[in-house]
């Protein structure tokens, strides 16, 4: 009797550690990966499977991430969501810390937010003629006014663009450009004011690939589903300085 006793213990420990414990263990794990690749330590993330050991081989039936202040591409984004179904991961990759790989998706969707105040931080850093830059993002586009030094001269320089998905890449697209207290037209400043790209062809994130861009009144909203095509793709570090 106190053998099977024993043996009922081991036997509830064992069920215990592969229902709670150990996909608990998963589930740090993958929010520690993704802080590392996003670069921000605010990242919550809920995954579940039925039976919840199906974690440990890396199939997950739901998926709710949620991340603040992380790195999309060159831009960083004020909050990131990812909602996925039937994904299967590769445990190997995320063990070893190489990066987060996603063999697999039923559905997979990402929805990033940037706002007037992480695409100023983006401009700033790509364009360092600028001085006191403010933006204003509306339906209709975005509107950046700056301050520009050329040959030790301050000028007013007031631009309007649009973000959008060009082939691939998301990028921010200037459309018109007005400079004053310059003694030249706006042609001269024309390198100074190309298109900047937030996320190059090819770094979004776990195969996806951007559905829908859309400006709303201080900020932009960019949708992007997962490509089968691109099973077999990563979360990987993708931040060019």
């Amino acid at each position: 009797m106190k053998s099977k006793g024993i043996l009922a213990l081991l036997l509830a420990a064992a069920v215990l550690g592969a229902e709670v414990v150990l996909p608990a263990v998963v589930q740090r794990t993958l929010t520690h990966r993704i802080e590392q690749r996003l670069g921000t330590s605010d990242v919550s993330a809920e995954l579940s499977s039925t039976p919840s050991a199906l974690l440990l081989l890396g199939q997950v039936d739901h998926a709710h991430v949620v991340a603040h202040q992380g790195r999309l591409g060159e831009v960083l984004v004020s909050e990131l969501a990812l909602d996925g179904e039937d994904l299967r991961i590769d445990m190997g990759a995320l063990a070893s810390g190489e990066h987060i790989e996603l063999r697999r998706a039923g559905r997979f969707a990402l929805t990033g937010v940037v706002t007037e105040e992480n695409l100023k931080e983006l401009l700033a850093r790509k364009v360092d003629k600028l001085e006191n830059t403010e933006v204003a993002i509306a339906s209709d586009g975005v509107t950046v006014t700056a301050n520009v030094k050329v040959f030790g001269r301050m000028a007013d320089a007031r631009l309007t663009g649009t973000v959008l998905d060009d082939g691939g890449q998301l990028m921010f697209h200037m459309t018109s450009l007005t400079i004053k207290n310059a003694p030249f037209g706006k042609a001269s400043l024309g390198s100074v004011f190309g298109d900047i790209p937030l996320v190059k062809k090819g770094k979004m994130p776990l195969g996806m690939k951007v559905t829908d861009v859309r400006m709303q009144t201080g900020k932009v909203v960019i949708q992007a589903a997962y490509d089968a095509s691109a099973a077999g793709d990563v979360l990987a570090p993708y931040y060019d300085n």
